[in-house]
């Protein structure tokens, strides 16, 4: 007879951090999780709520009950994940999360629980641990089949929307490139900055192309929540978002949602062989996509995919089509930063994001509109060229690994020495990319030698010095780029 320790048992266990988190039924409003801090002896509740009336613009008449299940969850995970601290280099976190849905005898039952937690596991360094039992709680508004006018033609791709350079690079190259099709955005979080800039940088690429792109938002409000500090770096962000996407592409008619985002940072290799534990996210990973698919896929009972059409594109290539047709005005838009601070300027130009953010915009010859800390705001942290510098070495190891020989074989025999997760992904990965191994392989070959040679091409203008350190022709240059 198998056993299972209840959660009680499983507490004693010491090696880890552990939290419990107990949701009543997620609302539009008045939802509450109880959250325990077991280490801390300390208990609190907080309020959650969900706003999804956009769900009612939808192709799809009927909202089916485990697509309400999926938007649950999702809430719950980012609730979860906002709510218990986490510490990559101390006790391993773990949660256990009793959340009531529609179809407990689904969710709780294998291969879906297994396919949930290890994505979790695998995305935030956590454990999970679900209890999911049945739902006592009228539907929310959106499930109960009243469908708004839709204004969005059955034949659409439905991609996520943060308001960042990739999404915005991402989806006017797509439109570019299949002038026949309209685009669903959707967009979450409970960021309101972020909810923000998702809605200007929408709206202005709708005026560019009127009637084909449509957001839609559905954001998490907490509440009450004051007492508790949350997490800044979300690790399951990319989980919940893609969860959420792929509810809004069931009811708009689609088996596909789409993340653009370039192939370095969504691989994210390591910039040094040191790195513990997630130092890098995985949120939109390509096992992290296929892992989100399968389990969508399971409990729909049909084939669902998340897709990124640029795994294989270099940022800086994402950003063509914006350069060919002038379009520096666009850019400035988005928000790429890591630790974006909360006066102005916001993006602070030197960690990792917003310097692949500047190269990619200077090897286009892009004048980047951006306003940066580094540039335009008080001095940065002495550390502010550590970013660099690490990315800048990984430049190098790339560049040594690809030059060992001509010979695909040898540079891909040395590439997965030094970052063996590059095997991992073209085994799982290359079935749904409808590739052969020997052509993923070859293809991101391919991707990180485009990516040394834009670095080679501007590293010498890039710089992570304050303007008045940097000397008249550098001031001139909002794109320049050098270490000290």
């Amino acid at each position: 007879m198998n056993y299972e320790p209840s959660i009680e048992q499983k507490l004693h266990n010491t090696d880890y951090s552990d939290y419990t988190l107990h949701f009543e039924p997620i609302l539009n409003s008045n939802g509450r999780v109880r959250f325990i801090d077991h280490s801390q002896g300390k208990e609190l509740t907080v309020g959650i709520n969900l706003d999804d009336k956009a769900f009612g613009y939808r192709v799809q008449a009927e909202f089916p009950a485990i697509i309400a299940d999926i938007v649950d969850l999702a809430v719950a995970i980012h609730a979860s994940d906002r709510l218990a601290p986490q510490n990559l280099r101390e006790k391993k976190r773990r949660l256990f999360v009793v959340l009531p849905v529609r179809h407990p005898e689904l969710l709780s039952a294998e291969p879906f629980r297994t396919k949930l937690e290890d994505l979790l596991e695998w995305a935030t360094w956590s454990e999970w641990v679900f209890d999911f039992q049945a739902r006592v709680a009228p539907e929310r508004f959106v499930e109960q089949q009243l469908v708004f006018l839709s204004i969005v033609p059955q034949c659409c791709e439905v991609a996520l929307w943060s308001g960042g350079l990739d999404a915005l690079a991402g989806l006017y190259t797509r439109l570019r490139m299949y002038p026949e099709k309209s685009f669903v955005l959707f967009g979450s979080g409970s960021n309101n900055s972020v909810y923000a800039r998702q809605g200007r940088v929408g709206k202005k690429v709708e005026s560019i192309f009127p009637g084909r792109c449509h957001l839609f938002r559905v954001p998490i409000r907490f509440h009450d929540s004051d007492m508790q500090h949350k997490n800044k770096r979300s690790r399951a962000r990319g989980v919940v978002f893609t969860l959420l996407g792929a509810a809004c592409a069931y009811l708009m008619g689609q088996r596909v949602l789409c993340v653009y985002e370039n192939g370095i940072g969504a691989i994210n290799l390591p910039y040094r062989a040191s790195a513990v534990g997630l130092d890098h996210s995985r949120s939109v990973h390509p096992l992290t996509l296929l892992m989100v698919s399968d389990v969508v896929s399971e409990l729909l009972g049909e084939e669902f995919r998340v897709q990124n059409p640029f795994l294989f594109w270099t940022k800086a290539k994402m950003c063509k089509t914006l350069a060919e047709e002038g379009r520096n005005d666009l850019p400035s838009l988005t928000m790429s930063c890591d630790s974006p601070h909360r006066q102005q300027p916001i993006q602070c130009g030197y960690c990792s994001s917003c310097l692949l953010r500047r190269q990619s915009l200077a090897a286009n010859d892009l004048e980047d509109l951006t306003r940066y800390v580094v540039f335009h705001g008080k001095r940065p942290p002495k550390e502010s060229s550590l970013h660099l510098a690490h990315m800048l070495v990984q430049v190098n190891t790339l560049r040594s690994l690809l030059n060992v020989s001509d010979e695909r074989d040898l540079q891909w025999e040395a590439l997965t020495r030094e970052f063996s997760d590059l095997n991992d992904i073209v085994d799982r990965c290359a079935e749904v990319e409808n590739l052969l191994a020997i052509d993923m392989r070859n293809r991101l070959i391919q991707l990180y030698q485009n990516y040394v040679s834009e670095w080679d091409t501007v590293k010498s203008r890039i710089s992570v010095r304050p303007l008045n350190q940097c000397g008249k022709q550098q001031v001139s240059n909002r794109n320049a780029v050098t270490v000290q």
